[in-house]
């Protein structure tokens, strides 16, 4: 890896290798899904305590879940979704 700073995209990206390369993606892909729960959250005007309260989950939870300090299963992301009167969607693509 170059001293010099100032790297292209491209040069800082060659010094992953494949799984690591994975590994970020997997992980990108999983805050893109929670930062669509929060967006939701918000522009149904809930609070984090009104969406824990219809959901039955202590509030903590989801403060957890948003900062990404925990990780949320497919059933509490179902449960979270209920909660909304969403339905949470999943698709292999």
């Amino acid at each position: 890896m170059k001293k010099n700073k100032d790297l292209s995209l491209k040069e800082w990206g060659e010094q992953f290798d494949q799984t690591q390369k994975s590994l970020a993606k997997k992980s990108n892909d999983y805050y893109e899904v929670i930062a669509e729960f929060k967006k939701t959250r918000k522009e149904l005007g809930l609070t984090q305590e009104a969406i824990a309260k219809k959901a039955n989950i202590d509030r903590s939870i989801i403060a957890k879940i948003e900062s990404g300090t925990r990780n949320a299963t497919i059933g509490s992301l179902m449960m979270l979704a209920e909660a909304m009167d969403k339905k949470l969607k999943i698709d292999f693509i």
